[in-house]
């Protein structure tokens, strides 16, 4: 298309010269033909003059036709043309050639000889045809120059009548036309061939911008053009260069705001949804596409509708299509998710597009529901022994003051409540202290036997009482963790205690610890009752207590310290469990020197649930079954 604009350009262009040549040649050729035509003329009749007038010839014409003939015959030889003399009334007198039989011509009526005769002054030039041979004709007048032409009427001697051929003049003429053809010709080419390298040179500049903008078009954004033309040219690649600056600059700032826009969509944990005014999906967010249940790819480019797949959702954003203002509902999935849907056409304009943002309230509402669990079960926690003291307290004043084994067993029994009183409001201080991480932790590379034996072994009296069995296989081979072994000491005090509690009589209660590359894994495994499903995942909530749990006592709150002091070490708790038939609480705790790439090997014989699952196979199972919530 390129080549095709410019051959056109160039023939146009070209064609206009031939044109404006032509014309200009052929309007040369006729003025120079008619000048040169002229010039000739006027030199046959100077030279006709000059012959007429010679006194010689005048004098020849006295003496007769005899005499004049020679000359006659002479200047035909020399003029190149027939000489014929004339008598003052028209008739001839003599002629350079004889005349020919055919030749019937009344001299007389010939119009430059009647100009002649009738005294008209000048001089008579007309072209005849003698066959097929144009001449050009010639009449001067002969006068005596002994006589005065202006006193003396008789003093014309006769008329020299000059016929001279056209061929000769004709050669001339054509002869110098050709050679201006030539010439034009010359130039008409010179000129076309300057228009066609002109073109080209024009051409092949913009041919390098046209291969500097497709380089453009292709992401180069360094291309640049360079010409070392002036003018136009130049201030054409300058122009081009400067555009292409701006245009690199615009589009990395542009970029730069993209990459930015994209980061901050990509780690929104807000849901983000870009419609066109029709409805498709033009944009959504990782977050979005989590939020809805399904994936980026799958979404994009379909209708909102069919993208949420929730009839709710999509209400909220015809409702915003309708009114043309912001629309905003709180929409339940779930029964563990709850939504907030906020739905704005862009720039306040209906028809430009929608904006959808959808901000996951799961995680508020839960912490809104533990929150109100928290207050109602410290309300119920402080009511009972408040109440208790209460009772306590009016029934000492009514009537056991006066009965000192009666006053003293009261008083026993508002200590105890006290103390209870007193260890909830210092566990409730020490959770406080943890989870603001006010309590600093003393970490030193500590043996896992060194950590976790001793709190058993204080505890093995008390489980002896119950009647249960006590293991421990912590053996002194684990490769040491960095830990504050009294928080471990808590820990580990806490889920034995809990396993004692819920364990009936000739049960069993485990104590292991196993290694892997990065981490020291301990278990409590108790045959006891077990935990509810429902209940599992929140057993390490502050208060949280199951309905067997509030049978046996305790605050509610060594799971949730224990939960933060492991979180605190950098490590994981967790608690699998069935109902009826025993529970294993797990955590962890950093190596003090981590193994990149260990293998850990299973002990076969690890202690084992009471449907004979395996207590080291139970972990591959309970990231994915019971996350540590909080």
């Amino acid at each position: 298309m390129r080549g095709q604009l410019r051959w056109r350009a160039a023939y146009v262009a070209a064609l206009a010269v031939i044109v404006i040549m032509v014309g200009a040649t052929l309007a040369l050729s006729l003025q120079m033909r008619s000048l040169q035509r002229m010039a000739v003329e006027n030199e046959l009749v100077r030279q006709a003059t000059v012959a007429a007038t010679n006194s010689y010839l005048a004098q020849l014409w006295r003496d007769g036709p005899d005499a004049l003939k020679p000359e006659l015959v002479y200047l035909s030889s020399l003029l190149n043309g027939e000489v014929t003399a004339l008598t003052p009334q028209g008739l001839v007198f003599a002629r350079s050639r004889s005349a020919l039989s055919s030749e019937s011509l009344e001299w007389g009526s010939l119009p430059e000889v009647r100009a002649v005769i009738s005294g008209v002054e000048g001089v008579s030039i007309r072209e005849v045809a003698s066959g097929s041979a144009p001449r050009l004709v010639v009449a001067i007048p002969v006068r005596d120059p002994l006589l005065d032409p202006v006193r003396d009427s008789d003093s014309l001697l006769g008329i020299l009548h000059f016929a001279f051929p056209r061929q000769h003049l004709q050669a001339q003429l054509t002869q110098l036309s050709n050679r201006e053809i030539l010439i034009m010709l010359t130039a008409t080419i010179l000129l076309a061939a300057l228009i066609f390298g002109l073109v080209e040179y024009l051409a092949n500049a913009v041919r390098r911008l046209t291969k500097v903008v497709e380089r453009i078009t292709a992401g180069d954004l360094d291309a640049r053009t360079l010409s070392m033309h002036q003018g136009e040219l130049g201030e054409l690649a300058v122009a081009f260069n400067r555009m292409a600056d701006k245009l690199q600059s615009q589009m990395k700032k542009r970029a730069r705001e993209k990459e930015r826009l994209n980061t901050v969509l990509r780690v929104m944990t807000d849901g983000i949804v870009i419609l066109n005014k029709s409805g498709e999906v033009k944009l959504i967010n990782p977050a979005g596409a989590r939020l809805l249940n399904t994936s980026m790819d799958k979404a994009m480019h379909r209708s909102f509708v069919q993208a949420v797949r929730d009839h709710r959702i999509a209400e909220v954003w015809k409702r915003c299509q309708a009114s043309g203002e912001e629309e905003v509902a709180a929409i339940e999935l779930g029964p563990t998710q709850f939504i907030r849907v906020v739905v704005t056409p862009f720039l306040r304009r209906v028809g430009r597009g929608y904006l959808v943002m959808l901000q996951d309230l799961t995680q508020m509402r839960r912490l809104q529901t533990v929150r109100q669990d928290f207050i109602s079960n410290v309300s119920h926690e402080l009511r009972t022994p408040l109440a208790s003291l209460r009772a306590l307290a009016e029934t000492l004043r009514d009537s056991a003051l006066d009965d000192p084994p009666a006053a003293a067993h009261f008083l026993d029994r508002m200590e105890i409540e006290v103390d209870a009183l007193t260890q909830m409001v210092e566990e409730l201080l020490e959770l406080s202290r943890i989870e603001s991480g006010q309590v600093p932790l003393r970490l030193n590379p500590v043996l896992p036997h060194a950590a976790i034996v001793p709190p058993v072994d204080r505890l093995r009296a008390q489980a002896e009482r119950n009647q249960l069995n006590l293991q421990v296989t912590v053996t002194r081979e684990l490769p040491l963790v960095l830990v504050d072994a009294g928080r471990i000491h808590q820990v580990v005090t806490n889920l034995v205690q809990n396993a004692i509690k819920f364990t009936p009589a000739e049960g069993t209660i485990t104590v292991d610890a196993s290694a892997d590359a990065l981490n020291v894994m301990v278990s409590v495994a108790d045959t006891g009752s077990g935990i509810a499903t429902n209940d599992l995942p929140r057993i390490f909530e502050r208060f949280f207590k199951t309905d067997r749990s509030r049978a046996v006592g305790g605050t509610g709150l060594g799971l949730a310290i224990a939960k933060h002091i492991v979180q605190a070490h950098g490590g994981t708790i967790w608690a699998i469990s069935r109902e009826g038939k025993g529970s294993i609480f797990y955590f962890t705790m950093p190596r003090a020197e981590p193994e990149v790439g260990m293998e850990v090997p299973l002990d076969e014989k690890a202690p084992t649930l009471l449907d004979g699952s395996s207590i080291r196979s139970l972990p591959s199972i309970r990231r994915s079954t019971y996350p540590l919530g909080s």
